[in-house]
């Protein structure tokens, strides 16, 4: 056994390590928050500005990584807390989330709907992305709530929800170390959403409403089946930090060196892909067939491989990348980590359910404010960083209200 400084010393690395991660995860989050902010609402202005970012290279997206780094901290957190306190506490700490998770959703549905409701009654003009709302104000808010449909960018919320509603059941099985059962069952339900049969009985439910004139659009874009691998495969990587069985020492290994260098060449690959098809450089016929085989709301194949490529060259640069023997490879992994570090967009990423339906509110106001058309590239840059200082706004007034919270339980606690 080693002395009681060395393991305190020891103690301390480790922790050092997990904060980092820690750090790590937020600031990816702040940084999807921040890009989806940009991408949402250069929709509507159309500035040049606004497409300067990784979306318009390669098939990686903010959502995605914002679904697998949720996983992995709902894995990392509820898993802890399955092991320490059991299933019960785990499941009740899962279920506060849920409501909490809900009471945006259904904040969010109320207040487009109350505005689709005030804007008909008061001028007869309804935004376009308030439409739904205006067309049937009783049983659209109402499927929405249901979480069967959804308007413009509120797909993710209920997708998250679902996917924390069969949590507890996936942390069972990896809690009795059921690996491959639970992957088995992860790609199963991936390949079933290529299947394309989950689009087949929405769309049929979708005509028997129509008959009763109720012509909604059922579904919320994301087809869970497929992007719960996003999630379950996070889920999967939280739960082993959780239980201390994540080992990342192959990360090391020389051939996950050529394994990064491979997967760097295929990112590259990739992005300049996207542009053939996205800008038809072959031609439409081309960019067309690569379209229709290629469906985001399912999670294809191209965007599986492609999250999984980029998911192998930021982690390998987090890690080992950062004393690599090639001098530029370094200096790259360093100036990654010092990006996702960056204090601001960490507080973004520790606030990132509030900075998300805040996002979306700014996204419809925007949207109805600019219906007639975009405004000058100017006017639009300044909008977007507006736009994200009110994410901040956001991000600083939860803080403040989680520190009185705290401070308020603080002084019963003393009193009693």
């Amino acid at each position: 056994m080693g002395s009681p400084a060395a393991l305190c010393g020891s103690c301390f690395l480790l922790s050092i390590g997990f904060l980092m991660r820690l750090t790590y995860i937020d600031g990816f989050r702040g940084i999807f928050l921040v890009f989806m902010m940009i991408i949402h609402v250069n929709d509507i202005l159309h500035t040049t500005f606004g497409k300067l970012n990784h979306h318009y290279f390669g098939w990686v997206e903010d959502a995605q990584g914002f679904v697998f780094l949720s996983g992995l901290v709902v894995g990392l957190v509820y898993g802890g807390r399955y092991i320490n306190l059991g299933f019960e506490a785990m499941q009740a700490g899962i279920w506060s989330r849920i409501k909490t998770i809900y009471s945006h959703q259904l904040g969010l549905i109320l207040v487009f709907t109350f505005s689709a409701l005030v804007f008909s009654s008061s001028s007869g003009y309804v935004p376009g992305i308030l439409g739904s709302y205006d067309r049937d104000p009783v049983v659209f808010p109402l499927l929405s709530a249901l979480m069967v449909t959804g308007s413009t960018h509120m797909g993710i919320l209920p997708m998250y929800i679902f996917f924390m509603i069969m949590t507890p059941y996936a942390l069972r099985l990896l809690i009795q170390r059921q690996y491959t059962i639970y992957i088995v069952i992860v790609v199963a339900s991936w390949a079933f959403a290529q299947t394309r049969l989950p689009d087949a009985l929405v769309l049929g439910a979708e005509n028997f409403f129509s008959k009763d004139g109720h012509a909604v659009n059922l579904g919320i874009f994301f087809n869970i089946l497929g992007w719960q691998a996003l999630f379950f495969g996070g889920l999967f990587i939280g739960f082993l930090m959780a239980s201390k069985r994540l080992d990342i020492e192959f990360l090391k290994t020389s051939e996950m060196r050529s394994v990064f260098l491979i997967c760097l060449c295929l990112m590259f690959f990739f992005g300049i892909y996207d542009r053939i098809v996205f800008d038809a450089w072959i031609g439409d016929e081309f960019s067309d067939l690569i379209k229709s085989e290629s469906d985001r709301g399912n999670f294809s194949t191209i965007y599986l491989v492609t999250f999984l490529v980029d998911l192998v060259v930021v982690v390998w640069m987090l890690g080992p990348g950062v004393s690599d023997r090639n001098n530029f490879i370094a200096w790259a992994s360093r100036a990654l980590g010092s990006v996702v570090a960056f204090r601001p967009l960490v507080f973004l990423g520790q606030h990132s359910l509030h900075v998300f339906s805040t996002h979306i509110l700014i996204t419809y106001v925007l949207a109805a404010l600019f219906q007639s058309g975009p405004p000058s590239e100017p006017l639009g840059i300044l909008i977007i960083i507006a736009s994200l200082g009110t994410l901040y706004c956001v991000a600083c007034l939860h803080s403040a209200y989680l520190s009185h919270k705290k401070y308020m339980r603080a002084m019963k606690s003393s009193r009693s």
